[in-house]
């Protein structure tokens, strides 16, 4: 027995197999007793199905566990030797004693010798299916429509159907469940060419399509190829896609409106030529004009495609015979190899020959793997040819059927068509990677369009080994499998109204209460169609283009597919292409775009910076670190705090010689130069910064003034040479400077020989700007780390995660004793800042029945330092700076709500402060204060709860409700796709409170490091200095939300000011001389535009310019173009800008109503209506333009202005025109103020 105690699993396995009878007698022995518990942490037994008919020693398997096992464990286990799919969940695997007894606990189990298991649905030998007949089986139940006909099956005898096609016994599901099993390449199911493939693969041959996973050939081209799709690799391809489109584009034009036209013709034409001369840099010449002939490529290919479907339904004899259809397949494939083989040839002896770069078949020559194999030049045709069918057939289908949805459903064609509009792509110009980017919501489409009419209707799978899959049968080896993907994608458990083109079923927040399997288009695992990215990005970039060109007009019966083709292509569509005349403006909403999850370590456990300075210390660097300086440049903090959190990661990852610095305080800006090293690393720098309107921030005015001289030196190529570099913009995309300033430093330090590290990353505070940050910076430290030989342990995040803040010390609070007199009355009167603004007036401006509020305000500023370098405290067109409150009955809510006494009085302990986020209370609260006033001027409570708020009550309700706070702690990871819509229903801490009143206790010092502070709010002056010398008046649109529930959000600064009657108020001055003020000479014409409170600035400007005129100066015209909605509602100062217009300070005074029902609805038509007058004044007398009001306005201004300089013979193109404007823009001719 000492053999036994040695080895006990290898013994024990070969003594049951061996003889299970010995096995019975000895269990009753103490000497087996001594093999089975000489470990009393393990148990072994014998597990086999349920209703096995042939004895235990054939189908037992053993099993080993552990003492801390459960019952999960081993029907885990037990799953994994019997072959039980791992989609079946566990709790629906029974085990039983032989007796047939349900074991109920893991102790019961371990006094068991022999377990058997089964399912609660029981396993079963015989799947359903409908009655087969000799020689042809099945095939009448599911002809002539054979998808029709699975579909039929599917309903009669559910998600698993067995039908005998012609001999051959095929599985077919349209369940979810048992995809999943079938898609994935796993011990149990994989892919081999049969039933109709086998019809493919006689001219596919061994391409990716047409081989089984296991031929090495198959492997071998599936290495090579993945490169060539890559996601650089599919942005390289976009400007042959959309110069392809605008080919077409001109041809479809030949068309008359009235004519009917085959829109799949087209499509397919389309792209055929763009896999033949992308992939290839074969031209078809199939766009040349409407009468082009088909090439004989193409209709050899559509012959064998449509043949090949036949030959599926025949005996093979007649396969065989000498008949004319036998003949012309082979001839067609001849055909087809011969034009192959030769532009193979061709290209092998060109002088282009060796370039792996040049296209797709280029890099199929040339390519290697590690054992330095190719590919054959017949493998290489094969690939060619299947590209070449499975590259085009796909798209050209997909832009068909979605074509054809959008002609059914006009809203949707309304809203694509908007977001075209939104991201600025024309039929006539390539469209940017980044605005294909851009198209959320067609993408949505496109898959609801793959949805509804999959390309592939089918997909085949093998089944290596027996196996119990959902539903409890038992699949034998050798079955063939069928994936229904069109059954699937149209089964109502699945989707909902199947036959309903419905694109927000591909929203985020629907596709994740599906199973990915769901959606197989382009199939799943290493079977997946490698060019799905390629298929995609050429679809949005002809849609886009052809949409913006063309209407297209269908209103004939429904469209069905022809069942009698290979893949899914409408029959008889022909519509009418006419000229697009309604495509839309730009909205002042673009649409709703959500931010996909990032795919780095999604799911891993946030950063712990004591585990990883272990493991990395253990690592040895093949190159060493460098030294890294984190710059910011900061408007509110938030480019400060990803800066600190960037620099803490650093020292976690190892890198020794770590900074944080303000823009400004960078060392180069002193020494001129970077030094670069000799011996050591070459220093890296990472610059996050934020941009106002355009400008830098604060603190990176000097930084902006050093690249902006430098730019203009000689030799400035290597004033940075070697430095790497990478750049985060933090902006927000409803403003037209988004990301300017940023911009500039990228491309700055690029020109000044810098290397750059990693892309420039781009944050949009309108959206979850901590999302987009934390995946540019997963990705940033995964190149960073890569390069300098580092790597993380493989559990571990590389994205700043709020929950490890929880997990550090929280910040420390003293509370001071009433006793303390003197600090006590330091904590009553912090109140962040001075009251120094005394509030003279404050009355509403619009009329009743308005529905809406604007204020006029007017403040005494006496006290408040200058803004100005003229004598004045302010100039027109400054701006004062308010500090807000939180209403009083917010903050006594959310004190109560956390058992806080509003009159104590706390410190924070400065030692406790390491690594809290500068825009945080915690930082901001300097010196003794009480609750109550924390709340009032410093917590920002009416923006969304921060992650870090989320992690700290996923924290206390982990105590009282673990399934919420397991919620809580997915919404904190930086990969969630659910914390904006959960943010959506807990917009404010207050409402998070109500919604979640179990968490009724919390920390001060929490709450501190968790809140963010209020931030001041800008206004335009609306007055002059030269007649209001010492006050500031200010004109404040009332923001009041009420969302379709009934919920009322109120602006914070704008409320509180609205409710500030004979209250002071805490503000400072702030000059826009350098980007919005006066000409200098008050004889420069202006020309104003605004619409609603952007009316602002200009009424200081029109004071300015009365005054002027009385005191007898030479004062040029002024022109005001203002929008509202209605005469009697919201025409703002209307007496006074009459009166104005009646005194001659205003030459003109043009008001647009867009409540009205008048043609002239907008500022921007009001400038149309007048252009002359404009134009005149603009080129004529050197006019200034002042823009001041919504993005979107201004966008649409300009717009205008672009469209005059066209109109008026001062540019003939676009481009022409937007340079145009830029000059103006660069001489300070066109200025604007503009707000999202």
């Amino acid at each position: 027995m000492l053999l036994y105690k040695n080895d006990i699993k290898g013994c024990l396995l070969f003594f049951f197999y061996q003889n299970l009878s010995l096995y019975s007698r000895l269990k009753k022995t103490n000497t087996l007793y001594f093999i089975y518990m000489s470990e009393n942490t393990t148990t072994s037994l014998i597990v086999v199905l349920e209703g096995s008919t042939d004895n235990i020693e054939t189908n037992g398997k053993i099993i080993v566990f552990g003492s801390g096992a459960n019952l999960n464990t081993v029907r885990g286990l037990a799953a994994e030797k019997l072959a039980i799919a791992g989609t079946i969940p566990l709790e629906d695997i029974i085990l039983r004693t032989p007796s047939g007894r349900i074991l109920e606990g893991i102790d019961d189990v371990r006094n068991q010798q022999v377990v058997y298991v089964g399912l609660q649905e029981h396993i079963k030998d015989v799947i359903p299916g409908p009655r087969k007949y000799p020689f042809v089986g099945s095939v009448r139940e599911i002809l002539p429509d054979m998808t029709k006909g699975w579909m039929k099956m599917f309903r009669l005898y559910g998600p698993l159907v067995n039908i005998n096609f012609l001999g051959t016994e095929v599985y077919g599901t349209n369940d979810p469940a048992i995809v999943e099993l079938f898609a994935k390449e796993s011990e149990y199911f994989t892919k081999k060419i049969g039933l109709g493939l086998d019809e493919i693969k006689a001219f596919g041959g061994s391409g990716l399509f047409t081989t089984d996973s296991d031929d090495a050939e198959w492997k071998l081209a599936h290495k090579l190829l993945m490169p060539a799709f890559s996601p650089r690799a599919i942005k390289a391809y976009l400007e042959d896609m959309g110069h392809i489109a605008m080919e077409t584009i001109k041809t479809l034009e030949e068309y008359n409106p009235e004519e009917p036209v085959e829109i799949l013709d087209w499509t397919t034409r389309l792209t055929f030529e763009t896999i033949g001369r992308i992939g290839f840099g074969y031209n078809f010449g199939l766009l040349e004009s409407r009468d082009t002939p088909l090439h004989p490529f193409i209709e050899a290919m559509a012959y064998c495609l449509v043949h090949a479907v036949e030959r599926t339904k025949q005996m093979q004899f007649i396969k065989k015979l000498p008949l004319e259809q036998n003949k012309k397949f082979d001839r067609s494939i001849k055909l087809m190899n011969d034009i192959v083989d030769q532009v193979i040839k061709d290209r092998k002896e060109s002088p282009e020959a060796t370039d792996k770069n040049k296209d797709l078949l280029g890099f199929m020559l040339n390519a290697r793997d590690e054992h330095n194999l190719s590919l054959t030049d017949e493998n290489i045709r094969y690939q060619v040819v299947t590209f070449l069918i499975a590259g085009h057939d796909t798209t050209a289908n997909t832009l068909a059927w979605l074509i054809y949805e959008l002609t059914r459903n006009p809203e949707i064609e309304q809203q694509m068509l908007q977001e075209i509009a939104n991201v600025g792509i024309t039929h006539d110009k390539v469209p940017t990677y980044e605005q294909v980017s851009e198209l959320k919501y067609m993408h949505r489409c496109l898959k609801e369009t793959l949805r509804k009419h999959p390309p592939l209707r089918v997909i085949s799978k093998y089944c290596k080994k027996d196996c119990i899959v959902p539903g409890g049968y038992r699949l034998k080896e050798g079955s063939r499998c069928s994936i229904n993907v069109y059954g699937m994608h149209h089964n109502p458990e699945v989707y909902p109204e199947p036959e309903k083109f419905d694109p927000e079923r591909f929203t985020p927040e629907e596709e994740q209460k599906r199973s990915r399997f769901a959606w197989l288009p382009f199939s799943t695992g290493p079977r997946s169609c490698i060019g799905m990215a390629f298929a995609l990005q050429e679809a949005k970039v002809v849609m886009a283009m052809f949409l913006h060109r063309f209407k297209f007009v269908y209103d004939g019966p429904e469209i069905e597919f022809d069942p009698n083709m290979p893949t899914t292509k409408p029959d008889h569509f022909y519509v009418n292409i006419q000229p697009r005349t309604d495509f839309p403006e730009p909205s002042a909403t673009p649409l709703k775009t959500t931010i996909e999850p990032s795919k780095s370590n999604y799911g891993a456990k946030p950063p712990n910076p004591e585990s990883m300075v272990q493991h990395i210390a253990s690592q040895t660097l093949s190159a060493e670190l460098p030294s890294v300086t984190f710059l910011f440049g900061t408007q509110t903090g938030t480019a400060q705090d990803y800066a600190s959190q960037m620099a803490a990661q650093a020292r976690a990852f190892g890198f020794k010689n770590v900074k944080l610095l303000d823009m400004d305080d960078w060392e180069v800006l002193k020494t001129g130069k970077y030094e670069t090293k000799k011996n050591d690393p070459q220093d890296l720098v990472v610059i996050i910064t934020a941009t106002y309107n355009g400008q830098p921030p604060d603190h990176a005015e000097k930084f902006d003034k050093f690249i902006t001289v430098k730019a203009d030196e000689e030799g400035h190529q290597e004033l940075l040479h070697k430095l790497k570099y990478a750049v985060f913009g933090v902006g927000n995309k409803n403003w037209r400077t988004y990301q300017a300033f940023p911009r500039k430093v990228s491309s700055s330090f690029l020109d000044f020989g810098a290397e750059q590290l990693f892309l420039t990353g781009e944050g949009n505070a309108d959206k979850d700007i901590d999302a987009d940050f934390n995946e540019w910076c997963a990705h940033f430290w995964m190149t960073a780390l890569s390069q300098y030989g580092l790597t993380i342990p493989e559990n571990q995040s590389m994205v700043p995660s709020a929950s490890a803040s929880v997990e550090k010390e929280p910040v420390k609070v003293n509370f001071i004793s009433p006793t303390d007199d003197s600090k006590w009355e330091l904590g009553q009167s912090n109140c962040n800042g001075e009251y120094n603004a005394q509030l003279l007036l404050n009355k509403e401006l619009q009329q009743p029945g308005s529905g809406r509020s604007t204020r006029h305000i007017e403040l005494d500023i006496t006290s408040l330092t200058s803004s100005s370098n003229n004598g004045q405290l302010y100039e027109a067109g400054d701006h004062l700076e308010v500090m807000p409150e939180n209403d009083p009955k917010t903050v006594q809510a959310v004190a109560l709500n956390f058992g806080w006494v509003l009159d104590s009085v706390f410190e924070v302990d400065p030692e406790s402060l390491k690594d809290v986020s500068p825009r945080s209370l915690a930082a901001s609260i300097r010196g003794p204060c009480t609750v109550k006033n924390a709340l009032t001027y410093y917590a920002d409570l009416t923006s969304p709860p921060s992650r870090t708020m989320l992690s700290i009550f996923a924290e206390q309700l982990s105590k009282t409700s673990p399934e919420t706070a397991d919620v809580f702690r997915q919404l904190i990871m930086p990969d969630s796709v659910d914390y904006s819509v959960f943010i959506e229903n807990n917009r404010t801490l207050l409402e998070l409170q109500k919604n979640y009143p179990q968490v009724n206790q919390l920390e001060l010092g929490q709450f501190l490091s968790a809140v963010g502070v209020m931030q001041p709010r800008r206004y335009s002056i609306a007055s002059s200095p030269l007649l209001h010398p010492n006050r500031a008046h200010l004109t404040v649109g009332v923001v009041h939300d009420v969302l379709k529930d009934g919920r009322e959000f109120y602006g914070l600064t704008s409320s509180y000011l609205a409710r500030a009657l004979g209250k002071n108020v805490r503000a400072s001055l702030k000059s826009s001389k350098s980007s919005f003020g006066l000409p200098s000479d008050p004889s420069v014409p202006i020309i104003m535009i605004a619409a609603g409170t952007g009316l602002s600035p200009f009424r200081g400007f029109i004071q300015e310019r009365a005054y002027q005129k009385q005191e007898g100066k030479d004062v040029g015209k002024s022109v005001l173009f203002f929008g509202c909605r209605r005469y009697d509602q919201d025409f703002i100062y209307a007496d006074e800008l009459n009166g104005y217009a009646d005194s001659g300070v205003l030459s003109s005074l043009h008001v647009a109503f867009s409540r009205q029902n008048e043609p002239i609805k907008y500022v921007q038509h009001q400038l149309l209506a007048n252009a002359t007058e404009v134009w005149q004044l603009v080129e004529g007398s050197n006019a200034s333009i002042y823009v001041c009001g919504a993005g979107t306005m201004s966008r649409d201004v300009r717009r205008t202005f672009t469209n005059m300089a066209k109109s008026f013979g001062k540019a003939s193109t676009d481009e022409e025109a937007d340079a145009y404007i830029q000059k103006l823009l660069d001489e300070g001719r066109y200025n604007e103020d503009v707000w999202g």
